[in-house]
């Protein structure tokens, strides 16, 4: 198959799709290399340097985090499922007109919310004061009316697939769409909520515990399951894995239940809202476990690890008098026309399979069947950095050129040696988390330096991805 990313391997034609949005991936790599790694550069360095952070360090980290999550992932994941989606359910999207808008929204919110969050800690009245606030709020409703907006159509694109008479796969994923619409939303309105609260009162960062919640409910009611959808639905073409079986399909209950209970209870503790703290401390625990459960047996049964099962191809022949073609790759249906980008793809899930694991070890030390000590910080960024990271950097270049309907990527090599700069960036990330306080309290340098190496790495990573991309796709529908 040539370009079955454009195709994704369904039975119903493209004929009436619209066509990929382009500039929702160049967004995402602008904001990637500006508000989320570059601004990770910008705070790594200062610090490591030994100068004074100042006012506007806080504001300046959270409007990082927001560019990265909402930003460099939440563009991507907008734009590869307007063109996903569509096709997933078998009828062209509704309204692809405001696809250019909710782009534009959507970008211009993240990008404004970075320049002036961090602004206003340093003006803290006049007219300029006022100017930034002004921005704040716009950046406030920008970003809800344009995940309102994408949710819009997405809503009437899936409903109008009702009609058809092939439901199997809109069956088969009704609750991971359910859970990411509604997880988009929420965390949306939160997120945006907030932001209106710190420009009205002139707040120099949004309320910690509202920033946090926002957070984990944007990773697990959104980034985690839509992963689940793009790796069942694709990774039997692009891996030659076995078709996932019921198992896996129906995962989503127990993590869904488990990321409940534990972040339920964790936000009453934060809010001190209930006075039995003991209690909710185990019910956290317990949810802990589960989640970190349930994500390992999702692995398992994708099965892409330790491949157990038989490829879909192992005994397949071609028929007699077919022409002999060249034999693809081992294990995998191209002929390294797309670079390593399975190592990416193997990579990412490792290090799923290592928070997951790391969440059940730290859920069964509260419960005091162990004496792990991982920080919750630390775990995060795994599942961010990690997985979410590595494999964006390795569907981006697989997917999109055949969306694009190129046949491979311009740069294969480039995609390989993004398998490096980001699993060197998550190493120099996280490693330094696993270090005792107190050593680092006696050396920050120890924590600092490799902060900054990973932020470098994952901006090399990212701009070899934009050049690679740009190099292939050109620009257009971009910019």
């Amino acid at each position: 198959m040539s370009n079955e990313g454009a195709a994704l391997h369904t039975s119903q034609p493209s004929r009436g799709h619209a066509p990929f949005p382009l500039e929702f991936v160049y967004a995402a790599l602008f904001l990637g290399l500006t508000v989320g790694f570059g601004y990770a550069i910008v705070l790594a360095l200062r610090f490591s340097a030994g100068q004074p952070i100042g006012a506007w360090w806080l504001p300046l980290l959270q409007a990082h985090g927001h560019g990265q999550l909402w930003g460099w992932a939440g563009l991507f994941i907008m734009g590869v499922s307007l063109y996903f989606g569509p096709r997933l359910v078998g009828v062209p999207l509704k309204a692809p007109f405001l696809a250019p808008w909710i782009c534009g929204l959507l970008f211009s919110g993240i990008l404004i919310r970075a320049i002036t969050q961090p602004l206003i800690a340093s003006f803290r009245e006049g007219r300029l004061n006022l100017v930034l606030r002004y921005g704040l709020g716009y950046a406030a409703l920008a970003e809800l009316v344009a995940v309102v907006g994408y949710i819009t159509i997405m809503v009437l694109t899936i409903r109008l697939s009702r009609s058809m008479k092939d439901q199997r796969v809109l069956h088969t994923f009704r609750v991971y769409l359910a859970t990411v619409l509604c997880g988009w939303v929420i965390s949306t309105m939160l997120k945006s909520g907030l932001t209106m609260h710190a420009a009205l009162i002139n707040a120099t960062f949004i309320n910690p515990v509202g920033a946090f919640l926002t957070a984990q409910l944007y990773l697990g009611l959104v980034l985690l399951p839509v992963s689940m959808i793009f790796s069942i639905q694709t990774f039997p073409l692009y891996l030659r894995l076995p078709a996932v079986r019921r198992p896996a399909r129906l995962v989503i209950w127990p993590y869904l239940f488990g990321f409940s209970l534990e972040l339920i209870p964790d936000l009453c503790i934060r809010l001190d809202l209930l006075p039995d703290v003991e209690t909710l401390l185990v019910l956290s625990a317990t949810g802990r476990v589960l989640k970190g459960l349930a994500l390992l047996g999702f692995i398992w049964e994708l099965d892409i690890l330790l491949r157990r099962k038989k490829s879909w191809t192992k005994d397949r022949t071609e028929p007699p008098g077919h022409p002999v073609r060249k034999q693809p790759r081992a294990h995998l249906p191209d002929h390294g026309e797309f670079g390593r980008f399975e190592w990416l793809l193997y990579s990412a899930y490792s290090w799923l399979a290592v928070g997951a694991l790391l969440d059940v070890m730290a859920g069964c030390t509260s419960l005091g069947f162990g004496s792990i000590t991982i920080g919750e910080d630390t775990i995060r960024h795994i599942y961010l950095a990690g997985f979410i990271m590595l494999l964006l950097l390795g569907m981006a270049p697989r997917m999109i050129p055949g969306f694009m309907h190129r046949r491979a990527p311009a740069f294969p090599g480039l995609v390989t040696m993004t398998v490096w700069l980001g699993n060197g960036a998550v190493l120099f990330r996280v490693l330094p988390r696993l270090i005792p306080p107190d050593v680092i309290a006696k050396n920050p340098i120890i924590s600092s330096w490799p902060f900054g190496m990973a932020s470098i790495l994952g901006w090399l990573a990212v701009l070899l991805l934009a050049w690679n991309l740009t190099a292939t796709c050109g620009w257009r529908r971009g910019w």
